[in-house]
């Protein structure tokens, strides 16, 4: 999968914060997005995952010009996007978390429930991520829970990961592990796109 951005334009307002920008992502990349606040990260990604619309350019998907309706629209299309403010329900399991929405479904509409921790178990253990199933999403660290929102994207076989500010709330030893992720990811050919701020600890 390749997506392309080409001569991005975007405005609120009198404010001109996207002007003619390219971005171009391949399959098993890594980007980073650096910059102060307001100088556009944020708006680019949101753009590509269609929670803006750009005044002016065009977005390729493997070629072909598209330009996505909503953040489900490109979920549908390979592209996630896990936001600071992760969107997780504390009040629920882990495995909840993971199908909220798109729950397997036996016979009679019985929710198949072995179904899905077969695969939420094949893919911590591909992600060799320690977490019980069980527990509620609340009980996890920050750094858990944002293993939870990259598991729930993969789980809807993501293509393209976009992370905001990934590093902001996490301890040095979480930083750690999610880039050991990041790489391991890279490594199954998804490609991760991150935006952090100028001074972006550890990245």
């Amino acid at each position: 999968m390749m997506i392309g951005m080409n001569q991005i334009y975007k405005s609120f307002g009198q404010n001109d914060v996207l002007m003619g920008v390219d971005l171009e992502i391949r399959e098993a990349e890594v980007h980073a997005l650096m910059g102060e606040n307001g100088a556009g990260k944020s708006t680019l990604m949101k753009i590509l995952t269609g929670v803006y619309k750009a005044d002016k350019g065009t977005i390729y998907d493997n070629g072909h010009e598209v330009q996505y309706k909503n953040t489900k629209d490109a979920e549908e299309n390979g592209i996630a996007f896990i936001q600071q403010e992760l969107n997780i329900w504390p009040n629920l399991t882990v495995l909840e978390n993971l199908f909220l929405g798109k729950e397997k479904v036996k016979r009679f509409g019985l929710i198949d429930n072995k179904t899905m921790r077969k695969e939420a178990l094949a893919l911590f253990e591909k992600l060799n991520l320690k977490i019980e199933l069980n527990e509620l999403a609340s009980n996890l660290s920050v750094g858990m829970q944002q293993m939870l929102e990259i598991s729930k994207a993969l789980m809807q076989d993501a293509k393209i990961i976009i992370m905001d500010e990934p590093t902001a709330a996490l301890t040095n030893s979480e930083i750690t592990v999610l880039f050991e992720q990041i790489n391991k990811l890279k490594s199954e050919g998804v490609s991760i796109c991150v935006y952090l701020a100028q001074n972006g600890r550890n990245f």
